[in-house]
């Protein structure tokens, strides 16, 4: 399964039940609660992407994302939402092939 590389605030809702990969910060306790690492942490999270809003605050435009992905502690199916800046590149790999 070969990817292509966007910019977060390139996404849109047409892009949701592909494949996405992204990295960003542990920066919710539920996440630490989950085992994707300490607060504060690097993580690489990898999942459907389900859903995508996007916006602007400020001049500086995001992406509210909501991604199901494994969780390491559980091994059970979750979602997680994140807000990614244009500062983030994901890679978006279409599941139908």
């Amino acid at each position: 399964m070969g990817g292509y590389k966007v910019n977060a605030v390139e996404l849109c809702q047409a892009d949701a039940l592909n494949w996405i990969e992204f990295e960003t910060l542990v920066c919710h306790d539920e996440w630490e609660e989950l085992g994707f690492g300490e607060f504060g942490t690097r993580v690489k999270f990898g999942g459907t992407l389900m859903a995508v809003e996007n916006g602007h605050t400020r001049g500086r435009a995001w992406s509210l994302v909501r991604v199901r992905v494994t969780a390491p502690a559980t091994r059970r199916p979750v979602e997680i939402t994140s807000v990614l800046g244009s500062h983030i590149t994901v890679t978006l790999t279409d599941l139908e092939g």
